[in-house]
């Protein structure tokens, strides 16, 4: 790391426990308990997130004021395979509006465990198998009198054995294990599985060693802090249960707030014979990484580059977490995470200069397995929240060329609404009204545009906090759409979110793995 560049990682006061407080609010709410048919409260799978600002910048509110926040939870019951969705306020969530929901969360590591030894003792289990995460996590299937059975699929790879692939449903709660799932990847020895180089780890090969839900991180360059923002680690990403990757709030350049929130919480990916899956962004893996851990596991500021799968080849490392690097020769900090999504392996991956630019970038491998190496589309949305000097008057502008190369113009957007990549939309601008400060948004040269699965490029609108994500009611593409109502974006709290579309065809990828990697850049203006 240069001497003249400093990364200073510090701790932040731990945000509001919203899920423990919503789980000991439970048997004081009737309502959940009629839902449910009194199911045992230790078994409910509880996730809750915190709408609105107050947990933008933590310590920043008062105990009241975070106490009396809103909050949107899932109680589940996976054995009834049933869940309701809680509305409330964190400080009486005995009281909290009780709905219908049709959310089915991720499974948890106690559930996965269970399948695994509820498979093991499967007389037909081959001994010399490793056991992997799988995609689509779920199988459910339907019971005679309606009702659904939860079952978890699991990944079953036999280096010399046949089938070299295998994906499995087990339904935990009847101990039995289905060896051919429906709507699962067929099991196959042929070579679908070979271009991969990665071999799949045996399942939840890394306990969670602990370690804080964000840090407050400094940037400072000849005695001059230039970044100042709180990052995340995907772990504790919102939204709750599928996670957004490494999050950045409250992102400061030279004092200035620039954005309030940035992340992406919508991940999906289509295949071409039409197989669709909606990933998760908070299973942290391994990854390589040296250096000094400042404020405990999980957070490391590294000496030397962190090597992900993209760059190692591999899952192989010692580090699971958050990684901060500067590099010299490119004059930018990196804030870099290895994720996991069944057979997925992601990189959750910020760039920021010491100039101002944000570059936002997010990486595509995987491990052996019976899906990849047939083509397929991923893609990637960032959520942006800006709040160019904290005005929450920001104005959008779209560029298009006037009269020549370079020559620019700039038309507002003053309406919600969405837009595609093209020759006569090459890229955007957000700025606060009075000052002139502003980012402007230029597209990735790997980001693609959108399929009719990806649905659009750039979303342009008015910030409400129940709005950090989609619904993706009964398909896994992004539902984005639903919160275009023609609202009044001038001069107001904007987000934009980005897509990245990346094919991903193993048999004609380009080389390096750069190629993997999408994201735009976020280039200051007037700063």
């Amino acid at each position: 790391m240069s001497s003249e560049v400093r990364i200073v990682i510090e701790k932040v006061p731990e945000p509001p426990r919203v899920t423990e407080r919503v789980r000991a609010a439970l048997a004081d709410n009737h309502q959940v308990a009629a839902r449910l048919d009194g199911a045992d409260p230790s078994r409910l799978i509880v996730t809750a997130d915190v709408l609105g600002d107050h947990d933008d910048e933590p310590g920043a509110q008062t105990t009241a004021q975070a106490g009396a926040a809103p909050f949107r939870a899932t109680v589940f019951d996976p054995v009834a395979n049933r869940g309701i969705e809680l509305r409330g306020h964190l400080d009486r969530p005995e009281e909290a509006e009780v709905r219908s929901s049709t959310r089915r969360p991720l499974p948890t590591s106690a559930e996965v465990e269970a399948a695994v030894r509820t498979l093991r003792t499967d007389a037909r289990f081959p001994a010399d198998a490793i056991v992997y995460r799988s995609m689509p996590p779920l199988a459910d299937v339907e019971r005679p009198d309606g009702s659904r059975a939860r079952r978890l699929t699991l990944g079953i790879y036999r280096p010399s054995g046949t089938p070299r692939h295998r994906i499995v449903a087990v339904d935990i709660a009847a101990g039995e294990v289905d060896w051919e799932p429906a709507g699962v990847a067929a099991h196959t020895d042929g070579d679908h599985g070979d271009c991969e180089e990665r071999l799949p780890a045996e399942v939840l090969p890394l306990r969670d060693r602990g370690g804080p839900a964000m840090v407050r991180m400094r940037v400072i360059s000849g005695g001059e802090e230039l970044w100042n923002l709180v990052v995340v680690r995907p772990r504790d990403s919102a939204p709750a249960g599928n996670g957004s990757g490494v999050e950045l709030r409250q992102v400061r350049y030279r004092g200035r707030l620039v954005l309030r929130r940035a992340h992406v919480p919508i991940l999906n990916v289509r295949y071409d014979d039409g197989t669709t899956f909606r990933d998760w962004q908070n299973t942290e893996t391994r990854f390589r990484a040296v250096g000094q851990d400042p404020v405990g596991w999980g957070w490391r500021v590294c000496d030397r580059p962190p090597q992900t799968i993209l760059e190692s080849g591999t899952d192989a490392g010692a580090f699971q977490g958050v990684a901060f690097y500067y590099d010299d020769d490119d004059g930018e900090v990196r804030i870099v995470s290895e994720l996991e999504a069944g057979w997925y392996r992601y990189v959750s991956d910020w760039r920021l200069a010491l100039d101002g630019t944000i570059k936002p970038r997010f990486g595509f491998g995987a491990i052996k397995n019976p899906m990849t190496c047939q083509r397929h589309h991923h893609h990637a949305y960032w959520r942006f929240d800006f709040d160019i000097g904290g005005s929450r008057a920001d104005v959008v502008e779209q560029g298009h060329a006037v009269s020549g190369v370079g020559d620019e113009g700039w038309a507002p957007i003053t309406r919600e609404t969405k837009r595609r990549r093209g020759a006569a939309a090459r890229h955007w601008r957000v700025r606060d009204k009075s000052s002139g400060y502003g980012y402007r948004i230029v597209p990735g040269e790997h980001d693609g545009t959108a399929d009719a699965f990806g649905i659009s490029d750039l979303w342009f609108l008015r910030n409400h906090p129940d709005e950090l994500t989609d619904d993706p009611l009964m398909d896994d593409r992004a539902h984005l759409d639903a919160f275009l109502n023609g609202e009044d974006i001038a001069a107001t709290d904007v987000v934009v979110w980005y897509g990245g579309h990346f094919v991903h065809d193993q048999h004609h990828d380009p080389q390096p793995h750069q190629g993997h990697i999408v994201g735009p850049d976020l280039i200051p203006m007037v700063w």
